[in-house]
């Protein structure tokens, strides 16, 4: 079944939320009357977080966490799986080990984006490699505690390491991580490293457990030349099930954010309900 999410944060702002980290209460009010299903949250550590008092508010009203977002550490304290600046690779380990339990408590998925790092020049195999090597006891606590990873292709001008869908896909089987670890396919991304989004729905399968969802140009849909209508028909069609969830820039403004998230969901879910 597939259900709706957008970006919302609890600690430090972040361009993909309307909402600032200190309206994570009036951010859940908006996503459930807006129709959504679920909150995609960016937490950055949990010095300051009580998962409890979070679990609480999603269920008072009445939402599920789709998935935490874990990229904010890259940038704020420097960590990062694969990356010669952000070098302290344990420290992104472990807070990645973080991230699994409170996934656990939250019942949500695991994002791994930018947190996996920009790589370097060099040889792409050997930095492939290198991400294998760190990642792997993510993956074996993931396993231990139930919890599913998402990986993340992100765009060549982001990071050197895992562009395309396809790429993701076949490092996901090279790592047999298939019981614990799917693709989550950024429209934004897909749309300069994956030429047909159609044909890359086809090829991921049932890899594909996560979506976002933004234009061409990373506004909200509708603002760029994607197609969403053809793919949310590919989308039922291939029976894909997960999440859906909004992670666009404020733009072209705030307002087109929020008054119109509410009727792109309602426009789908009827799709869906056919």
């Amino acid at each position: 079944m597939v259900r709706f999410s957008a970006t919302v944060t609890v600690q430090y702002d972040t361009p993909f939320s309307p909402f600032c980290a200190a309206e994570f209460d009036k951010s859940l009010t908006w996503l459930k009357e807006s129709g959504l299903d679920a909150a995609e949250i960016c937490i950055c550590h949990y010095r300051d977080i009580n998962l409890e008092s979070i679990k609480k508010m999603l269920q008072s009203h009445g939402l599920a966490c789709s998935t935490i977002s874990t990229g904010q550490a890259r940038v704020m304290e420097k960590m990062a799986l694969v990356d010669p600046v952000y070098s302290d690779t344990q420290a992104a380990q472990k807070r990645l080990f973080e991230h699994i339990e409170a996934a656990r408590i939250l019942g949500s998925c695991v994002t791994i984006g930018l947190l996996r790092g920009c790589g370097y020049d060099g040889d792409k195999q050997d930095q492939l490699k290198s991400l294998e090597d760190t990642l792997r006891p993510v993956v074996e606590k993931a396993r231990k505690e139930r919890v599913s990873l998402l990986l993340e292709p992100l765009n060549r001008y982001e990071t050197n390491l895992l562009n395309s869908a396809e790429d993701t896909a076949k490092f996901i089987d090279n790592m047999q991580a298939g019981d614990c670890m799917s693709v989550l396919w950024d429209t934004f991304h897909a749309n300069i490293e994956d030429g047909d989004l159609l044909q890359t729905i086809d090829m991921l399968g049932s890899k594909l457990t996560h979506v976002h969802i933004a234009d061409s140009n990373r506004h909200f849909p509708g603002y760029g030349h994607i197609d969403f209508d053809a793919l949310f028909e590919r989308l039922i069609e291939k029976g894909v099930s997960g999440y859906i969830s909004f992670e666009c820039l404020n733009k072209p403004s705030k307002e087109t954010v929020l008054d119109n998230v509410g009727d792109f969901i309602r426009k789908y879910k009827k799709r869906l309900k056919k």
